[in-house]
């Protein structure tokens, strides 16, 4: 436990050495601050933030061509941007 709250780490099933998904609950058991989820090459694909429970805050879901920005207040979306991802 940090700070109340209690750190998870889900691997693939059919790969238990890469980590798919990673974040914290809060002493409740509800899915709580910062959550990152991983592809199979373990580049990040979405990252999340909750509020005891809620969808709350900036979240970024993160594809080979594009980056979505989706803002959430209290479980509701109220903004999406998508941004053209370009490598150099």
């Amino acid at each position: 436990m940090e700070n109340d709250l209690v750190k998870a780490t889900y691997y693939f099933a059919d790969n238990s050495a890469i980590v798919e998904r990673e974040g914290y609950f809060n002493k409740e058991g509800k899915l709580h601050d910062t959550w990152i989820s991983y592809d199979l090459q373990g580049n990040k694909t979405a990252i999340a933030t909750y509020n005891n429970g809620v969808k709350e805050g900036v979240w970024t879901y993160i594809k080979t061509d594009k980056i979505t920005v989706v803002t959430y207040n209290e479980n509701k979306i109220t903004h999406v941007e998508e941004k053209a991802l370009v490598v150099n």
